[in-house]
């Protein structure tokens, strides 16, 4: 890990829900977890389905 970077830039996420490689934007802010909205909510109600406080 490079400390003179910022941490959004070296972070590599994949979607929990499709897998998919999330694409970080660089500056302040917190990390990108889903693809897109519908993804992340696709999740969350799959993960309350199953009986996870979500």
């Amino acid at each position: 890990m490079d400390y003179t970077k910022s941490l959004k830039s070296q972070t590599v996420a994949t979607c929990p829900h499709c897998n998919a490689e999330v694409a970080q934007v660089p500056g302040r802010g917190r990390l990108r977890l889903y693809c897109t909205p519908d993804a992340g909510k696709a999740y969350r109600q799959r993960m309350r389905a199953l009986g996870f406080p979500v």
